[in-house]
């Protein structure tokens, strides 16, 4: 997790404005991540901190790129399930030139086109932070893994936002 926390530091210490769209479906299991990692941020942050901009993107992240592109952040992070090839819960980043190589699970547009476009449109970087699901079936409830790893992210999201935005 060390290696994370000084990542999304470096992100996140020089910049204005950063944005997280959480992706992915409520209905299958861990392919929630995405989208309850934006609701847990909205409940710890609420809205002391107009530096950030929370969105859930749900099963069409791409819906939401005209309001992150309003938003004009410094940098950008989409939080989703991703097939790692890992263990469940594991959180890895993901390089927008490796996002060909992952398989997401649910969305309207490829992931891979969706990233493309949001780098040509905004000029910013984009990091794409992955969780690895145990299952995404529809009759299956989040993995403690994940959830775990959830919390997590909202603790070190959360810690690093009061730090350089508190």
């Amino acid at each position: 997790m060390l290696y994370l926390e000084e990542y999304l530091q470096t992100r996140i210490e020089n910049a204005s404005k950063v944005a997280i769209l959480g992706a992915g479906s409520v209905l299958k299991a861990d392919d929630a991540a995405g989208m309850l990692l934006i609701e847990k941020l909205e409940q710890l942050l609420g809205k002391d901190y107009p530096q950030v901009l929370l969105v859930a993107g749900s099963t069409a992240p791409e819906n939401c790129t005209g309001v992150i592109k309003s938003f004009a952040p410094e940098h950008l992070f989409i939080v989703d399930a991703a097939l790692l090839e890992e263990e469940p819960g594991v959180i890895g980043v993901i390089e927008p030139e490796q996002i060909k190589a992952i398989s997401f699970s649910t969305h309207m547009l490829p992931f891979p086109i969706m990233v493309d476009y949001l780098q040509k449109q905004m000029d910013c970087p984009v990091s794409i932070i992955g969780i690895q699901p145990k299952s995404t079936r529809m009759e299956d409830n989040l993995c403690d893994e994940v959830l775990s790893s959830v919390d997590e992210l909202v603790q070190v999201f959360g810690q690093l936002f009061k730090k350089y935005f508190g």
